[in-house]
């Protein structure tokens, strides 16, 4: 009877035990980022946080929520625009606030819902989940008070066993050496803490800038330099500078904030921003090994090389077709078409005939990306656009520092930009995530190849025109992407074109009298002997165009017999969409593979 009584008070211990929580976080779930990084750092603190994350499915959730509600002896409620209309919420802070156990935080700059006004709120609003943050130092203080454990102090009181100066027989001299070392480490320790506090007030502004409804990407830049000013060993001031890099165009800039805030122990990145900060120093690291990028000057190219000017007619879009040409396949203003030739893929489409190759200049066509890369890439734009502003940062970065996805991406934000503008109706106005969203795109395409600028012409000239009304500084993003616009008109596409042997040179003149009549410039092809490769390439320069490259792609498989291996020079920035084909050593070599269009031998 004892070992069974025993037992059974063993179990309702482990029972109790497992249902006792310090604080319950009650939340919108587009909040979900922001409670995760409050139970991380209250967790860290030795608390026991429960915020629903890991409901089982199937499970009787609103059971386990309330018994977690009731047995909490915190209620921390995070007001947010989405918080404030949640049923679940309010329900679950008005039952904590009848205990008198609620703690109410705002993480927007939000009004409580209506019977919590009255209550002593706390805010995080520029909290980014820094450990040492007074705002969050504040919350702890606030949270040990509820639950009735007051924060410990330390120190001597009058029975310690510290020294004092009255205690010490020391000679004069000593005595006032003593002192001025005293003084100068209170002064040292007085610029400490000047110099944090000084850190501290530009990193929240740089965050405010950046968070905003319209980033205001240089401001930002600014304080979070003027923050390291003071503290060049703080982590989250380097992480957030490096994304500012990464939207303003430059990569070398952001490839070394990120390095550094990954190694700096000052302000320390939570395991977020660990992560993202590890993957945009894989997307932004550079290959000393890369083979330098091809260069030529195109006024040495053959004379019908000349073609008029690429001009933008207004209505062609993304993925359309170009007339004259079967290669491009159809898609509405805007948008993308699947299929085509992707990297290692097999051509589609037939043979180059001798009227397309001598027709009158044309757009340069493209070909849509694969519907799997697609929804990668939506999903980044839809990120650009998310609640969380930390979404909306990461994604903008992301699709700007990778070469292959940003000129997809583009037609996409643009497309989802014209729809929120639309949406709002006339001089309404948008939500700080739609207008945040908006200020993205404008920044997504200052970074956008010429080709991919001149191909959404029309929607990006609509899209500008909508902007009007809104704030000054996306009127000045704007207008920053109306002079690229214009300078895009001007820049034709090239494609260079590298021949082994000179059995090969018809071949690569059929390549280069097709790019020119569709507006490429392409300069003399280069003979390269042995350093041509096994199987025929296609270099793509930096962020060239992809729906060109894939059309350039395909045209390499008709006219040369074999699909080309399709790579990306990552670490060239031509001014200019650039393209490099290289014909392998095998194409009409002796004993090699033989094309009617290969030269015979002398």
């Amino acid at each position: 009877m004892t070992d069974t009584l025993a037992a059974g008070a063993a179990a309702a211990g482990e029972l109790a035990q497992a249902f006792r929580t310090d604080v319950f976080i009650s939340y919108a779930r587009t909040n979900r980022i922001t409670a995760a990084r409050l139970a991380e750092a209250l967790e860290a603190q030795g608390l026991l946080v429960w915020w629903d994350r890991d409901l089982e499915v199937g499970s009787e959730f609103a059971e386990v929520i309330e018994t977690q509600l009731q047995n909490a002896q915190v209620v921390v409620a995070l007001w947010s625009a989405d918080s404030v209309r949640s049923g679940f919420v309010r329900d679950e802070s008005s039952r904590a606030l009848r205990a008198g156990k609620l703690l109410p935080v705002r993480i927007e700059d939000v009004e409580p819902p209506l019977g919590f006004g009255q209550l002593h709120t706390l805010d995080l609003l520029d909290w980014d989940g820094a450990a040492d943050d007074e705002a969050l130092q504040q919350l702890l203080l606030e949270v040990n008070r509820i639950k009735g454990r007051p924060a410990g102090s330390e120190g001597g009181g009058a029975g310690s066993r510290g020294f004092g100066l009255g205690r010490l027989k020391l000679p004069r001299y000593a005595l006032a050496t003593l002192l001025t070392v005293a003084i100068a480490l209170l002064g040292y320790g007085g610029k400490v803490l000047w110099d944090k506090g000084e850190a501290d007030t530009h990193f929240r502004a740089g965050l405010r800038h950046q968070h905003a409804s319209e980033p205001r990407l240089v401001n930002a830049l600014n304080d979070y330099l003027s923050a390291l000013e003071y503290r060049p060993r703080h982590a989250r001031a380097r992480y957030y500078l490096g994304h500012v890099y990464a939207q303003t165009g430059q990569p070398s800039d952001a490839l070394e904030s990120f390095r550094l805030a990954l190694a700096h122990s000052e302000a320390p990145l939570d395991r977020g921003q660990r992560a993202e900060a590890q993957k945009q120093l894989v997307a932004l690291a550079t290959d000393p090994d890369e083979v330098p990028p091809v260069s030529r000057a195109v006024a040495a190219a053959a004379p019908e090389a000349s073609a008029p000017p690429l001009r933008s007619t207004g209505g062609v879009a993304s993925g359309g077709p170009a007339a004259g040409d079967a290669t491009s396949g159809g898609a509405p203003s805007g948008g993308v078409t699947s299929g085509g030739v992707t990297s290692g893929g097999a051509p589609s489409g037939g043979a180059l005939g001798p009227a397309e190759a001598s027709a009158p200049s044309k757009k340069p066509p493209r070909i849509g990306l694969p519907d799997a890369t697609q929804e990668r890439i939506a999903a980044l734009v839809d990120g650009m656009f998310d609640d969380n502003k930390e979404q909306r940062i990461n994604a903008t970065t992301s699709l700007i520092v990778d070469p292959e996805a940003l000129s997809d991406a583009v037609p996409l934000a643009i497309a989802k930009g014209l729809v929120v503008l639309r949406a709002r109706g006339g001089a309404g106005t948008l939500t700080s995530s739609a207008s945040s969203g908006i200020v993205n795109t404008m920044v997504l395409l200052q970074s956008a190849p010429p080709g991919t600028l001149d191909t959404q012409r029309r929607t990006i000239e609509e899209l500008l025109a909508q902007t009007q009304s809104l704030g000054e500084h996306t009127r000045q993003q704007a207008a920053n992407v109306s002079e690229r616009l214009k300078l895009a008109a001007t820049r034709k596409p090239v494609s260079y074109i590298q021949i082994a042997n000179e059995a090969q040179r018809p071949i690569a003149d059929a390549m280069a009298a097709r790019f020119r009549s569709f507006g490429y410039d392409a300069p003399a092809i280069e003979m390269v002997g042995n350093r041509a490769p096994a199987r025929t390439e296609l270099r793509v320069q930096g962020k060239s165009d992809r729906g060109y490259a894939r059309w350039v792609a395909k045209v390499v498989a008709e006219v040369s017999g074999s699909a080309a291996a399709v790579s990306t020079l990552r670490n060239a920035n031509p001014k200019t969409d650039t393209y490099e084909i290289w014909l392998d050593r095998d194409l009409c070599a002796p004993g090699g593979r033989q094309l009617a269009g290969c030269k015979a031998p002398a």
